[in-house]
């Protein structure tokens, strides 16, 4: 089941025709909005409106990645964030990611336009 998360920060499900139950709001928990449970994550991607790839990563909390990735600019106007898989522990998710990023390498020359590591795993920032 995929999910994306629009430009507008809205939340739907990307094709096909099944249907299940809306998100359920927080309601009181202690996690987050959008945060993915028991530690576990997902492979993520950025599409461009005509479904170019523009960044393939991995989150905890996709709603929050979203607002994240539109506040650094990497996601524009008609970009989604589209969910690749479904929760699983980080090493898996950091694994698919991996190798995505490498069959992206393979057809088209190269990372997508915004990741600049290729190995799947999370990288502190420089520091300044």
């Amino acid at each position: 089941m995929a999910r994306s998360f629009g430009s507008r920060g809205g939340f739907g499900r990307a094709g096909g025709s099944r249907r299940g139950p809306a998100p359920k709001s927080n309601g009181g928990s202690s996690r987050p909005k959008g945060q993915i449970k028991g530690g576990n994550a997902v492979q993520y991607s950025i599409q461009g409106p005509k479904g170019e790839t523009k960044y393939i990563g991995t989150t905890n909390n996709p709603t929050r990645r979203a607002a994240e990735h539109r506040e650094s600019g990497k996601m524009k106007s008609g970009d989604r964030l589209k969910v690749e898989t479904r929760a699983v522990s980080r090493p898996k998710a950091e694994k698919v990611e991996a190798s995505k990023l490498r069959t992206h390498r393979k057809f088209h020359s190269g990372n997508p336009k915004y990741n600049t590591t290729n190995d799947g795993k999370f990288h502190s920032p420089p520091k300044t």
